[in-house]
């Protein structure tokens, strides 16, 4: 990509089999992936062996050059290409970890328009943690269940 060779000539840094691989390779996720994923599919899905550590050193990398997001995804850090966008909004399932990005207007006008002393803002991702519909379900026929156990175990559920 232009943007990273770019970025690295401006920095003094060099362009490396393993950078391009790597990058070309987090450009096709759809979504948000995690370094340990990246890793395993660069040998799995793409026949390039890199360590763990340059993954991670690259992620870095990347994030500084504005061509991925660093997320913290129920608990973990993910990352998604960020290259169209920096700015997100993000419904983490605290259940499953499904992640949704959604758009809200009035929220990313409100984040766009603080203004900080000595601070310009470059981009923001915003979690909101909660369950999805699929979980939220689940949740309230486990405590169905666990109500309607816990009457039969004090005797309240017979007559």
């Amino acid at each position: 990509m232009m943007a990273l060779t770019d970025y690295l000539h401006v920095h003094g840094l060099r362009s490396t089999p393993e950078r391009n691989a790597l990058l070309k390779a987090v450009y096709t996720y759809d979504g948000y992936f995690k370094p340990e994923t990246l890793s395993f599919d660069m040998l799995e899905k793409h026949g390039f062996r890199v360590c763990r550590a340059t993954v991670y050193n690259n992620l870095g990398l990347f994030e500084e050059a504005g061509l991925v997001q660093r997320v913290w995804l129920n608990g973990e850090t993910g990352y998604r290409r960020s290259w169209t966008n920096r700015y997100s909004i993000h419904m983490i399932c605290t259940g499953c970890g499904s992640v949704v990005e959604c758009s809200d207007d009035k929220v990313r006008a409100q984040i766009e328009d603080m203004r900080k002393k000595r601070f310009v803002m470059t981009g923001y991702s915003l979690s909101i943690q909660g369950l999805c519909g699929k979980c939220s379900a689940a949740l309230k026929r486990k405590r169905k269940k666990m109500e309607k156990l816990y009457s039969e175990k004090n005797g309240k559920g017979k007559n």
